[in-house]
């Protein structure tokens, strides 16, 4: 009985903390991160301001979750596909590209805080940020590596090409509304195929 009381608020705490997690990138964005209080984030979660030192130390703490958040998730969904598509580098990347506006779509906040605040993180917590944001983008370049190798895609710039691709997709998040004319999914599949069918074709 008593593990399942413990279970149940171990579900309950970690419920919070995400929610905490989702206000406080919203506020990020919103209000930006100088000007966001602790107080401001557990008003609008409904809890005390001392409860909230309780899931997290400090605001930058909070801040490294809510940057980490969306690159964990993208790095893991990058990874699945690369390897579900060892044989074909542009099938793989149009999967990339894909998971890539998705993940945008669905994550912006994160996203857009991981752009613009980043420099608000601790040095730790930011070359921790960039090590994940290398191992993302060396995923990229492998794959245009090895579709030139196979001619797949024509030789190009490999360095500036991803900078390229990153900078169609990241952009996104300055225009995109989720009550706008084009789904996420519209949007997804029309930038896959103009990056590896336009953009890279032979």
């Amino acid at each position: 009985m008593d593990t399942e009381k413990n279970m149940n608020q171990s579900t309950l705490s970690l419920n919070k903390r995400d929610e905490i997690i989702r206000v406080a990138a919203k506020l990020f964005r919103s209000l930006g991160y100088i000007e966001t209080s602790m107080k401001d984030i557990a008003d609008r979660v409904n809890i005390l301001k001392g409860s909230l030192y309780y899931h997290f130390s400090s605001k930058e703490e909070l801040l490294n979750e809510v940057v980490n958040e969306g690159i964990d998730r993208l790095l893991v969904l990058a990874q699945q596909v690369y390897k579900q598509y060892e044989q074909s580098p542009r099938e793989r990347l149009k999967h990339l590209v894909e998971i890539h506006i998705l993940h945008l779509t669905r994550n912006n906040e994160n996203l857009v805080i991981a752009t613009n605040q980043i420099d608000k993180l601790s040095l730790e917590h930011r070359e921790n940020y960039i090590y994940k944001r290398n191992l993302y983008e060396k995923l990229l370049r492998e794959t245009l590596e090895e579709g030139i190798r196979v001619d797949e895609f024509p030789s190009v710039d490999i360095k500036l090409t991803v900078f390229a691709i990153l900078g169609t997709c990241n952009w996104i998040i300055q225009w995109y509304k989720h009550d706008g004319p084009y789904s996420a999914e519209h949007i997804a599949d029309y930038f896959s195929n103009l990056i590896c069918d336009r953009m890279l074709a032979k």
